[in-house]
């Protein structure tokens, strides 16, 4: 007896099902669909060996029944990519389930040939471009640190390279007085590889590079990469530069750090990275899905090879991500104080070095359990000790949050920045505080009310 129909049509592929004691299913066009797709992996997956077992053992399983109780489209989905990546080790590889992604590439594969689809695939491309530009090309954060230390956070490299370009040229601008650079890409899972040679250029030079191969065996093509020497805003050859990474680093940023490592110019400090070094394309399988499949290799010129797929690239300093950028910077800051021979420049690095050293301590940013020992006039100096930690009103001005480094240590990291240290307390009132300025020579200020 049939106690339920369930219809579920998938751009061509009707899925008809209907329960009964034999569970009998029926599927119309998935056979076409597996060979297509195992046709595909086995003519231009990057690597001949596997792209044959992979495709092999997909159409096995098909024939074998193993895709017989398939029900939807996301169910599609997530088996067909779970069994490709098992299979080939890849984790680029998988069909999607997007009919407005898949519409798009019809529309771009047709623009050649069809005027229609040229206008509709332009205002894809402008709507891309906006969308980009609203995200400033992946650009989150650029920071001058203390002691000349820049710091650049990318989330993403956006593949339009010459609409981004300007962004990235203005970025690397206002970072050109740094001695030292940190390349955050902890969050950064990946982007489109076109932006390689603009962005090795800023690095790599300042003649173009040679650092990498582009190989796809689909076409059997070979092309060697350079980096570009037109690039826009201040070039930073030499400078030592320090990757921050996590286990989400990914795909083109893990390609990024691979190419600047292989050159000795990058250290890496954070975790392990995911492992996808393969850049992959969209194939359009139907009207409602396409296959990510991963036919460009990039080999690196150095090592003559790439990251392990799956295995990732290890830290040369491994700690959580989550403390990779404090890391990093007490690292930068140490090497530079060991090579600048400047005195003036030693003591602010020394500054610098002071505080981050402090600021990798758990408990720096506690509360103070003697913070109200603290509290009163020190000359221009007054101290107020709340439930959040000590609080600062120089010369009757609104008071501020200190930070604290250290157990009777404070900072007061404004433009004028100054530490607070304590002396011992007595009858619970500390009697002095010593005001170390940045740059500037230490002075002790001793309790001037009766507190």
């Amino acid at each position: 007896m049939i106690s339920s129909i369930r219809k579920t049509l998938i751009g061509g592929l009707m899925f008809v099902a209907f329960c009964s004691n034999a569970m009998a299913e029926t599927y119309a066009d998935l056979e076409a669909v597996v060979e297509k797709i195992s046709q595909l992996v086995r003519d231009q997956f990057v690597e001949e060996v596997t792209a044959n077992k992979t495709a092999d053992e997909i159409l096995q399983r098909y024939r074998s029944g193993y895709y017989a109780d398939i029900e939807s489209p996301e169910e599609l989905e997530r088996r067909l990519t779970d069994e490709l990546r098992a299979i080939s080790g890849d984790t680029h590889i998988g069909i999607v389930f997007d009919p407005e992604s898949v519409a798009r590439y019809k529309v771009r594969a047709n623009a050649k040939t069809n005027e229609e689809a040229k206008t509709a695939d332009l205002a894809n491309k402008m709507a891309a471009s906006d969308e980009a530009r609203l995200d400033n090309y992946g650009i989150r954060a650029v920071e001058m640190l203390s002691g000349g230390v820049g710091y650049l956070r990318l989330d993403y490299f956006d593949g339009h390279d010459e609409e981004g370009a300007p962004a990235i040229a203005a970025a690397m601008d206002l970072l050109a007085s740094s001695n030292a650079i940190i390349l955050d890409l902890r969050r950064n899972g990946g982007g489109n590889s076109r932006i390689l040679p603009l962005f090795l250029g800023y690095f790599l030079g300042p003649d173009p590079v040679h650092f990498a191969t582009r190989e796809e065996r689909w076409k059997n093509s070979v092309e060697a990469l350079y980096t570009r020497a037109d690039i826009k805003g201040a070039r930073h050859y030499g400078k030592p530069i320090y990757i921050l990474t996590s286990g989400t680093t990914y795909s083109l940023a893990e390609q990024v750090t691979y190419h600047l490592k292989s050159f000795d110019r990058a250290t890496i400090i954070g975790e392990r990275t995911y492992g996808g070094g393969n850049g992959w394309d969209p194939v359009v399988l139907n009207d409602d899905f396409y296959l990510r499949i991963p036919r460009l290799a990039f080999v690196n010129a150095v090592t003559n090879s790439i990251f392990v797929e799956g295995e990732g690239i290890s830290p040369d300093i491994a700690v959580p991500a989550a403390t990779a950028r404090k890391r990093a910077y007490v690292e930068a800051l140490k090497n530079l104080q060991a090579e600048i021979v400047d005195d003036d420049m030693r003591s602010k690095i020394g500054w610098a070095l002071s505080v981050a050293i402090a600021r990798q301590n758990p408990l720096a940013s506690a509360v103070d359990a003697n913070a109200q020992h603290y509290t009163g006039k020190f000359d221009e100096f007054v101290f107020e000790s709340r439930n959040d930690g000590l609080w600062l009103s120089f010369r009757d001005l609104p008071f501020v949050r200190l930070e604290t480094l250290a157990p009777g240590l404070y900072l007061d990291d404004r433009s004028i920045q100054r530490q607070f240290q304590f002396s011992a307390s007595e009858n619970c009132q500390s009697k002095a505080v010593t005001v170390m300025r940045y740059g500037d020579n230490p002075i002790e200020i001793t309790r001037s009310d009766t507190k």
